[in-house]
């Protein structure tokens, strides 16, 4: 199935736009230089053999415009997840679906849901005050080495998540504390509202207010 890619620029454009223009500080140091791409289709969910849940086989066009990527993160029908990618037996890729991930996308074996993934977003550049600090520790530069791709941009997200410098000046000295304590993944941060932040901006503030309501 074709991948629909139409209005991804301008949705971007729209994005960066709006951050911007909410932007109290323009002086921040920013990490990331590739937007990532929204790859939008449609896939059928197949009973796995063994053990439950199901399995997401993706269209090879998808498979290809991934790469090398080891994990995605996205939404299944609106529903946000993030997951390891399996590699097939063909040479392409798929995806195991849980049972978190079914309850949450109201589906089951044999449905064809809707997915939302964000592409490749190239090599990550750590933001210049973030390797300054972590120069500082020793534990915490040892840690990092070892995380995987996701985790460290998690950080970093965590930290490019503010427009004011001296709440990022906190937010860094907090991660190299964390580094140095042997945590792999930053506290108190939600994962899903920088893939959400580009898949579905309306949905993110749904996604935020049912979060506070519990």
């Amino acid at each position: 199935m074709p991948v629909d890619s139409s209005g991804e620029e301008s949705r971007v454009r729209k994005h960066e736009k709006t951050r911007m223009a909410t932007s109290s500080v323009k002086s921040v140091p920013r990490s990331r230089s590739v937007e990532p791409e929204v790859l939008r289709f449609e896939a059928r969910l197949t009973a796995r053999s063994a053990g439950s849940g199901a399995t997401i086989a993706f269209p090879l066009q998808i498979a290809r415009r991934l790469a090398d990527m080891e994990s995605i993160e996205g939404t299944i029908n609106d529903h946000p997840f993030r997951a390891v990618l399996d590699r097939t037996e063909a040479g392409g890729r798929a995806l195991r679906v849980n049972a978190a991930m079914l309850r949450g996308s109201a589906a089951r074996a044999g449905d064809t849901v809707r997915l939302a993934i964000l592409g490749p977003e190239g090599t990550l550049v750590v933001p210049a005050d973030l390797r300054v600090a972590m120069a500082r520790s020793g534990e915490a530069t040892a840690l990092w080495a070892e995380m995987s791709e996701l985790a460290r941009r998690d950080y970093v997200r965590s930290i490019d998540a503010t427009n004011n410098v001296a709440t990022r000046a906190r937010r860094v000295q907090h991660t190299v504390e964390q580094l140095a304590e042997g945590k792999r993944r930053p506290c108190c941060f939600n994962a899903y509202e920088y893939p959400l932040s580009y898949i579905d901006p309306q949905w993110l503030e749904k996604f935020r207010a049912k979060k506070k309501t519990g």
